[in-house]
C-alpha cells in the first residue's frame, strides 16, 4: 500500500524533531554538571596504529559519508525524475539558491574582512533541507503543493553549492599520489556505471576505497558519498514483462534514509551542537557571530527573495502554479534553516575555540528563528493566490 499525504506528512516532521531532540540534549549535556564528561567522551583521542582520531571523527568523517550520500542519491532523482528534469522548472530554483548563496557570504564578509576568520564565509550558505522542508510539511494544506517542489529543488542546489565549496575551498593541502588514487577509484566506479554493473558490493568496496583516498589525499572524505552516488546506476535491467521497473539509486536512497534521519543525524547533533554558554568566548568572537547569524537569517531571505524576484520580473523564469512571490518569500525564511550543514561547515572553517563556538551558536540561533519566521509568514499568506495573482504568474 502506498504511503498517504498524512503518512508522508508525518515522516517529513519526525526526522527533524528526532534531530532537533538530539540538539537540544546535546546543549544540556554541555551544560550540565555532566558537560566535562559530555565533551570528554566526543574529544577523547584512540589510537589504532598510526592513526589517531576521536569519536566525534567517526561521526563527522565516516557517518556522515552516508549522509552525503543521500544527499548525491537526492540530487540525482530530482534530476531524472523530479523538480530539476525539466530545464525550464529548474531556473527557479537555480537562480534562488545562487543568491541564497552569495548574499549571505557578502554578509559574512562584512564582518570578517580578513583575518582567520574569513574562512568561515561559508558557514551561512547551505539550507538544511529535513528542517525546511519539515516546517512546511507542518503548515500541510495552507501552502500548495509547488512550495514543497520549489524548495526542495532550493536547498537540493544549495547543498550541492555547499559540497563544492567543501571540495575547492576547504582543503588547505593536497598529497598527490593519493589524489591520483582518488581519481582513479573514481574512473573505475565510471566503468562499473558504463557496464552496468549492478551489485552494490563492486560500487561499496570502491566508495570505502575513494573515502580512505580522499582522507589520505587531504580532502573532506565525506564527499566519498557524492561521487559514490553519480556513479550508482539509476535503474535496474529490464525485469520481467509484466512487472513495473525500479530505480536503484531512489531504492537505495529509501532504505538509507530511516538510517541517516533517525541515526546517523541526531549523532551529529549529540557530537556537534553541544555548546558551552561562556560569554566572554562570545563577546570575544562577536564578528563571527554576528556574520553568520545575519547571514543566515537576512541574507537567505534577502539572497533568495531579491533573485527570485528580479528572475520573475524579467522573464528569466516563471512561478510554479499555484505559487505566489509571497509564498517564495515564505520558503526564503525556511531556506536560513542552515543546521546540519551548516555545523559541519562551521567545524571546517574553524579551529576548535571561540571562533568556532561562536559559528555554532549563530546556527543554533539563526535556524529555529528562520523557521519561526517562515513559518508565521507562510501562515498568514493566502492558501491559494488570487485570480489575478494567478494571471500576472502565468504572464510571468
Amino acid at each position: 500500500m502506498a504511503p498517504t499525504h498524512e503518512t508522508k506528512g508525518r515522516r517529513a516532521i519526525a526526522g527533524p524533531l528526532a534531530l532537533f531532540l538530539a540538539a537540544a540534549v546535546a546543549l544540556i549535556g554541555a551544560n550540565s554538571s555532566y558537560g566535562p564528561s559530555f565533551r570528554a567522551f566526543w574529544h577523547a583521542t584512540h589510537d589504532i596504529g598510526d592513526v589517531r582520531f576521536t569519536i566525534q571523527d567517526i561521526v563527522d568523517q565516516g557517518l556522515m559519508t552516508v549522509f552525503f550520500l543521500v544527499v548525491g542519491l537526492a540530487l540525482k532523482r530530482e534530476i531524472l525524475h523530479g523538480a530539476l528534469r525539466h530545464p525550464r522548472t529548474m531556473v527557479l530554483p537555480l537562480a534562488a539558491a545562487f543568491g541564497g548563496m552569495v548574499l549571505p557570504a557578502l554578509i559574512y564578509h562584512a564582518f570578517n574582512p580578513d583575518g582567520p576568520t574569513v574562512a568561515g564565509w561559508g558557514v551561512p550558505m547551505s539550507t538544511d533541507i529535513a528542517f525546511a522542508v519539515g516546517a512546511l510539511t507542518l503548515l500541510g494544506r495552507r501552502v500548495p503543493r509547488n512550495l514543497l517542489i520549489f524548495l526542495l529543488a532550493l536547498a537540493i542546489v544549495d547543498d550541492l553549492g555547499a559540497i563544492l565549496v567543501i571540495a575547492i575551498y576547504y582543503t588547505s593541502h593536497f598529497r598527490a599520489t593519493a589524489l591520483l588514487g582518488a581519481l582513479l577509484v573514481t574512473v573505475a566506479l565510471i566503468v562499473l556505471n558504463r557496464r552496468a554493473v549492478r551489485g552494490f558490493g563492486a560500487y561499496a568496496l570502491l566508495g570505502a576505497a575513494l573515502w580512505l583516498a580522499l582522507w589520505r589525499a587531504g580532502i573532506d572524505p565525506p564527499l566519498a558519498g557524492v561521487v559514490l552516488a553519480a556513479a550508482l546506476p539509476a535503474s535496474d535491467p529490464d525485469p520481467a514483462v509484466g512487472v513495473r521497473p525500479q530505480v536503484a539509486s531512489e531504492r537505495l536512497e529509501r532504505r538509507l534514509s530511516p538510517w541517516v534521519n533517525f541515526g546517523i543525524l541526531p549523532l551529529f547533533a549529540l557530537a556537534n551542537a553541544g555548546l558551552a554558554f561562556r560569554l566572554a568566548d562570545f563577546t570575544r568572537a562577536q564578528p563571527v557571530l554576528l556574520g553568520v547569524l545575519l547571514g543566515l537569517l537576512l541574507g537567505k531571505f534577502g539572497g533568495v527573495g531579491a533573485v527570485s524576484w528580479l528572475a520573475v520580473r524579467l522573464r528569466w523564469a516563471h512561478l510554479p502554479t499555484g505559487v505566489t512571490l509571497r509564498h517564495v518569500l515564505g520558503a526564503a525564511w525556511l531556506s536560513g534553516i542552515g543546521f546540519t550543514m551548516a555545523l559541519f561547515v562551521n567545524t571546517l572553517a574553524f579551529a576548535p575555540g571561540p571562533d568556532r563556538a561562536a559559528g555554532k551558536l549563530a546556527v543554533l540561533i539563526a535556524s529555529p528563528l528562520a523557521a519561526a519566521l517562515g513559518i508565521a509568514w507562510l501562515w498568514w499568506s493566502p492558501p491559494q493566490p488570487s485570480p489575478a495573482s494567478g494571471e500576472a504568474a502565468s504572464a510571468a
